[in-house]
């Protein structure tokens, strides 16, 4: 008679970070940038230097990046709809409000 193995199976579900979660983080840090160089624009009366300008130009990159991500989750069928919508709406707003304050610098 042969004897039967039991072999018992654990399937241990790792929580992962998404493309969605790193979206709207990205888009937290963008926005709480934009507000802090905004105000130390305004108290430094429009002559921050290059430290604020490099700050800003690096969270409008991390913008566009975090809009892409929101994007490529509402590709994905596994993700939840709401959050991926969420997170490239948030990203896109930031984009644009990036984008505007860049050119009305350029002006």
């Amino acid at each position: 008679m042969i004897k039967k193995k039991n072999v018992k199976y654990t399937f241990i579900k790792k929580d992962k970070f998404t493309d969605t979660r790193v979206s709207l983080i990205l888009s937290l840090i963008s926005l709480g940038v934009l507000l802090v160089t905004v105000l130390i624009s305004f108290v430094v009366q429009a002559q921050g230097g290059i430290a604020l300008g490099c700050a800003g130009l690096i969270a409008m990159l991390f913008s566009f990046y975090a809009f892409y991500l929101g994007m490529r989750a509402l590709s994905e069928k596994s993700e939840s709809v709401h959050r991926g919508t969420l997170s490239a709406i948030a990203s896109g707003i930031m984009s644009i409000l990036w984008i505007v304050l860049f050119l009305l610098g350029i002006h």
